[in-house]
């Protein structure tokens, strides 16, 4: 089964299993605040789950890709949140050490710099690793509370993951001043 196939089935069902998937966090998503000193990753790593993400999920003419459902930002977000325990901060930042430590091994340069054949090689590598699987999973997972959030929470923006997919969204959905955290 193609990789894209695959997603859209799995999204399918986690959009259904789980209509509130992304709305279980208590606090105001600013993409603009976000205080990317408290997650721990420093710029290059940012960069780098980005490139991954974009890897994982391409954008395509008829499909939207990590990119545009704001996944690198959505996951900047959930990180920055206080409530967040530093354990998974640290979980991603430790991954993407690693990558970055075996692209410099195998490449001799950062995975960003990667050409698409080289990313998915080093990818299949490192999802080999016990340590890597976990990591893309969890990375694959942010993708897909991404583009199935409610737009007014900061992911999926012009509901283009809900488009995709062909999903109707509930009635009513929240209003900017009305989403649940704030009342």
């Amino acid at each position: 089964m193609k990789r894209r196939r695959f997603l859209r089935w799995s999204m399918g069902g986690v959009l259904m299993g789980s209509a509130g998937l992304a709305g279980a966090r208590a606090w105001v998503p600013d993409f603009s605040a976000i205080r990317l000193e408290s997650t721990g990753l420093d710029a290059d790593q940012w960069a780098l789950i980005a490139a991954v993400q974009e890897h994982l999920l391409p954008s395509e003419a008829a499909a939207p890709g990590a990119r545009d459902v704001n996944a690198t930002s959505w996951l900047q977000w959930v990180l920055s949140d206080p409530a967040v325990e530093s354990s998974q901060c640290r979980f991603f930042r430790q991954g993407a050490a690693a990558l970055a430590e075996l692209s410099r091994k195998e490449y001799g340069k950062a995975f960003v710099s990667l050409g698409a054949r080289e990313k998915e090689a080093l990818l299949r590598k490192y999802e080999a690793r016990a340590d890597g699987h976990g990591w893309l999973q969890e990375l694959l997972n942010y993708i897909m509370e991404a583009m199935l959030t409610d737009p007014v929470y900061g992911g999926n923006p012009g509901q283009v993951g809900w488009k995709w997919l062909n999903h109707q969204p509930g009635y009513k959905r929240p209003p900017a001043d009305k989403r649940y955290f704030l009342l």
